[in-house]
């Protein structure tokens, strides 16, 4: 009598244990970060425009409004924009970087209703694009081109319009006074002859 009471305690015992195990261990099996784009401490060398948390359960349906992500840069500024979104195990934000380093602050929330939250950090340093240098345009200018005018004046060389040409050393003028007094000298001549011819008559 005593050995089956005994038993009856013992099979009592270990099915309370059982039972014990088997109410605990979904208390325990929360939803849980698996990984992450860009992943903790990486170092992002790419355009990066969101950011991605991906989890081993999707998220609780209905409460969107519980789950949250923050990225901040070394000033504390939240540079994340718009709302969250969820793809299956992934829940998302957009951000805008500049090169620095940052923190994603995260809240989500399991399908059991239990939030969880945590945090990790990582750097951007993507390429700056640098504008091309502008070359001068080689367009010819639009303005016709300066012809040289003639001038009246006569130049060192040669002589002006009306007079002839002189020698090296000599005057214009001197010319001019020679050859008028080789014309009256050639006048004075022929009036002397028509005078001797005019005696000489009968």
């Amino acid at each position: 009598m005593r050995t089956g009471r005994t038993t009856a305690a013992s099979l009592a015992i270990v099915l309370g244990g059982l039972f014990a195990i088997l109410g605990v261990q979904p208390a325990m099996a929360h939803s849980a970060l698996t990984g992450s784009t860009p992943a903790d401490g990486a170092v992002v060398t790419e355009p990066l425009d969101r950011v991605d948390l991906t989890f081993s359960e999707a998220p609780l349906t209905g409460l969107d409004a519980g789950l949250r992500i923050q990225v901040t840069d070394a000033d504390g500024t939240d540079v994340s924009t718009g709302e969250v979104t969820v793809s299956g195990m992934t829940m998302g934000k957009a951000v805008d970087l500049e090169n620095g380093a940052y923190t994603v602050l995260w809240r989500y929330v399991s399908p059991d209703g239990h939030p969880i939250d945590g945090s990790f950090g990582f750097e951007y340093r993507a390429a700056v694009a640098t504008a091309p240098a502008t070359t001068p345009s080689t367009t010819p200018s639009s303005s016709p081109p300066v012809t040289p005018t003639p001038t009246s004046s006569a130049t060192a060389t040669g002589a002006s319009d009306g007079a002839p040409d002189s020698p090296p050393g000599i005057a214009p003028g001197v010319w001019v006074a020679l050859a008028a007094g080789t014309v009256l000298a050639a006048a004075a001549v022929v009036v002397l002859l028509l005078r001797r011819g005019g005696r000489g008559r009968p």
